[in-house]
């Protein structure tokens, strides 16, 4: 049973989220619905100029573990992205933690809380989508998922569950947990953006010396092989190095879709070119701008 909850909007000042020549305030929308016996909630930021009756596309942004809306909002500066190029971008918030952090994601083999407890997250952003839609205005042929760590794990399920829901993913230093158990109803794009020297989940696979959550980590290649075979990229791939970004493209695959992988050497666990949350976090790779990265996949898609 899903119910809408209380919705609450607050102005937040550009300077927070958005910066714009004249000092536009964006508007957040927070929305609270309850999905079976749990409370869930997500955060919607509009561009501070658009026009309520127009669709616009939406990125759906996945904090990492122990993350928060407002953290990935902070750390990818995606909203900034979606003032300055017209598109809307929502945060929906993981379950447990303590004072509203430390929250997580279920994805299978990880992690914390949301794993222990099963938290169906398919539903929860099923639910999510249908409130969406009926409290803004969305391009509905034009919803993107992305996130980081534990987050971008929660970009390859929606991809595998919700693919009729989604036009394409971007991953972040993420996993791909559900080889097995993935069966995406179509071709689904899909870029992974991932550090060779990643301590938490290990480019190559194996367990991370520096986990939130220890297990067996799959590597990004096996991730990126599924992905292949499933949207039927026939053709070799098309490779690129500048400087320490490595980039591995599919580009003719069924349906229009993609794989792309943008692999940096010597990168750790953290939002290229994005801020970095805490000094016991890797520091963002200067040598690539994931956030403009990931909204120009999506705009090709």
């Amino acid at each position: 049973m899903i119910e809408t909850g209380t919705l609450a909007r607050r102005a937040v000042v550009a300077a927070a989220i958005v910066a714009t020549a004249c000092g536009a305030v964006a508007e957040t929308i927070e929305r609270q619905l309850r999905v079976g016996a749990r409370e869930r909630s997500y955060e919607i930021d509009l561009p501070a100029r658009h026009d309520r009756d127009r669709p616009l596309p939406v990125v759906i942004v996945f904090h990492g573990g122990g993350g928060s809306a407002d953290s990935v909002r902070r750390q990818s500066r995606l909203s900034a992205k979606g003032e300055t190029e017209g598109f809307i971008s929502v945060y929906p918030q993981g379950s447990g933690g303590i004072a509203g952090k430390l929250k997580t994601w279920n994805a299978g083999t990880c992690c914390g809380h949301a794993m222990q407890q099963r938290v169906d997250e398919t539903a929860f952003v099923a639910a999510l989508l249908d409130d969406l839609q009926a409290t803004v205005a969305v391009d509905r042929a034009r919803i993107y998922a992305t996130g980081i760590s534990n987050g971008g794990m929660m970009a390859y399920e929606v991809a595998c569950a919700l693919a009729d829901r989604v036009a394409a993913i971007a991953v972040v230093a993420g996993e791909m947990t559900a080889l097995e158990r993935c069966r995406p109803a179509r071709p689904v794009p899909v870029l992974v953006i991932h550090g060779s020297a990643d301590r938490n989940l290990p480019f190559e696979g194996g367990a991370g010396a520096k986990a939130f959550a220890v297990h067996e980590v799959r590597s990004v290649a096996s991730a990126i092989e599924f992905w292949r075979r499933h949207d039927a990229c026939d053709e070799p791939a098309e490779s690129e190095q500048k400087g320490i970004v490595r980039r591995t493209s599919y580009r003719a695959c069924a349906g229009g879709s993609a794989v792309e992988l943008v692999a940096i050497e010597g990168g750790g666990h953290s939002w290229p070119g994005g801020e970095r949350l805490a000094r016991f976090l890797d520091p963002p790779s200067p040598a690539l701008d994931a956030t403009d990265e990931i909204w120009r996949f999506f705009a090709r898609h």
